[in-house]
């Protein structure tokens, strides 16, 4: 973001000191997190992996900080994301063909409704908890439902069948009495599912800038959690525990709705075995077969584990490895190197910084408390290779656990994440959706049709800031508004 006024940071300065609209002092920097603070909004949002670009590209781009030989093995990654997969490879059971058809040019997956053509996935589980610690996988099932089968001699929906879904319009109003619709949703099996199967909807989140959340040291965002709230403002969050199968150890989770994935290698085997039914020598099993997805035993050997600087060395120890021996659909290669192309790409540059509406939304954007669990600025580790460390980045986001209350709960578990839980979704370049992904669905399962909506939705540690918001004028809404979309 382009460096802001001294007038607007001073303006944003004094919104932490006021009392906001509900008589709550709104100060933040305690949670800013080292080296931050809920004013450091100036400067490139990816630092020097930022992207000029705002067309329906702007997620699909390597970061300008790659050089040579990396660009090569970016751009080898990302044909294996935009590659169609053979039916050998697919089957018994896949959700899609391809991973850009739920991360269409990085950007954030479709919302489609249509039965036969699913972009909404749906996680399951049993009661009770996996030998990992994270949820239990459903018999016969595995921990997702996987719509797609051959079918006598065709491609059709399989065994694990569909899940329907169905809106209810809840028409509100805010404190000026414009009105607006919350939709709930509710989520019909075509299949019977075993007795106390939990269902879980997740819509695929944009990818740029993954590598540098990454990059994050663990210390400064276990350093921005709150479990006791201490400052008593009424916002917690932290830190999810999750399985590491190449380090073969619990340890932070970062990616997914519910950080409930370590590293990005791990995001992307999960996301090969689960979502295309593809095995991989780091997850060689189906996921709907017992000790298959994801395990204890992971690769069958031990691996480093530390982001995309190990996986030069986890791939040589993974090729000479017993594991390597069993038949799966893809090699450590294409595994490797679609990990690599999810984290380098680059953060699309913010916009209309110098817009006063932008800057007015700035400030609302504090007095809401919306930067406390939104972090405006994180540091990226100096060791961190490929032009991914000693960055200063805007993600809007702290990687923590909050719990968002009933009315966005799931009530399905997920490692140490309760059912109503879910991790700080990063905001930058959610204003570009509209072009990169031709929706603005908003949430876990896309039930938010727009900025607002999503807001309307908070609850739990959220709730001070939909207070807020329902309180403000339809100016100070559209300001709001303009600043997130500027992002």
């Amino acid at each position: 973001m382009a460096l802001l006024s001294a007038t607007v940071l001073s303006a944003c300065e004094k919104a932490q000191d006021d009392t906001g609209p509900l008589g709550t002092s709104v100060s933040q920097d305690a949670k800013a997190g080292p080296g931050t603070s809920s004013t450091d909004f100036a400067g490139p949002a990816g630092g020097s992996n930022t992207v000029n670009r705002s067309d329906e590209q702007a997620f699909n781009q390597p970061s300008p900080a790659l050089m040579g030989p990396d660009v090569t093995y970016h751009n080898t990654g990302q044909g294996n994301f935009e590659q169609v997969f053979s039916l050998q490879q697919l089957v018994p059971l896949w959700n899609h063909n391809k991973c850009s058809g739920c991360h269409v040019a990085g950007g954030r997956s479709p919302l489609g409704l249509d039965p036969q053509v699913p972009q909404l996935l749906f996680r399951v589980s049993a009661p009770g908890v996996a030998d990992d610690g994270g949820p239990n996988p459903v018999p016969g099932i595995g921990g997702q439902i996987q719509p797609f089968a051959i079918v006598n001699g065709a491609v059709g929906i399989g065994p694990e069948g569909t899940v329907s879904t169905t809106y209810v319009e809840q028409l509100q109003a805010f404190v000026d009495g414009q009105a607006y619709s919350l939709r709930t949703p509710t989520y019909t099996p075509s299949v019977a599912l075993p007795a106390g199967t939990m269902l879980s909807p997740r819509i695929g989140p944009q990818i740029a800038g993954l590598g540098l959340l990454e990059a994050v040291a663990e210390q400064d965002i276990v350093a921005l959690a709150d479990p006791d709230d201490r400052d008593h403002d009424g916002i917690t969050g932290r830190p999810n525990r999750v399985w590491d199968a190449a380090a073969q150890q619990t340890v932070l989770g970062r990616f997914g709705w519910k950080a409930n994935q370590p590293n990005l290698l791990q995001q992307a085997a999960a996301a090969f075995n689960g979502d295309l039914g593809i095995t991989s020598p780091f997850f060689p099993l189906e996921s709907n077969v017992p000790g298959g997805g994801r395990n204890k035993k992971g690769p069958g050997v031990k691996l480093p584990s530390g982001g995309l600087s190990s996986i030069t060395a986890a791939a040589l120890m993974l090729k000479n490895s017993a594991a390597s021996t069993t038949p799966t659909d893809i090699d450590t290669d294409a595994l490797f190197s679609t990990a690599f192309y999810t984290g380098t790409l680059g953060v699309p540059a913010t916009r209309n910084t110098s817009d006063p509406q932008v800057q007015a939304g700035q400030a609302l954007f504090i007095s809401a408390k919306c930067a406390v669990c939104h972090t405006p600025a994180l540091r990226t580790s100096p060791m961190a290779p490929y032009g991914l460390g000693g960055q200063t980045i805007h993600p809007y986001t702290d990687l923590l656990l909050h719990d968002m209350g009933p009315g966005l709960a799931d009530n399905r578990p997920d490692f140490l994440a309760t059912g109503s839980e879910w991790r700080t979704p990063p905001l930058w370049g959610l204003g570009l959706s509209a072009v990169t992904s031709n929706h603005t669905n908003y949430l876990h399962d896309g039930r938010a049709r727009n900025v607002l909506e999503a807001v309307m939705w908070h609850g739990g540690e959220g709730d001070f800031s939909r207070r807020y918001v329902a309180q403000l004028s339809q100016a100070d809404r559209n300001a709001l508004v303009a600043f997130v979309n500027s992002l």
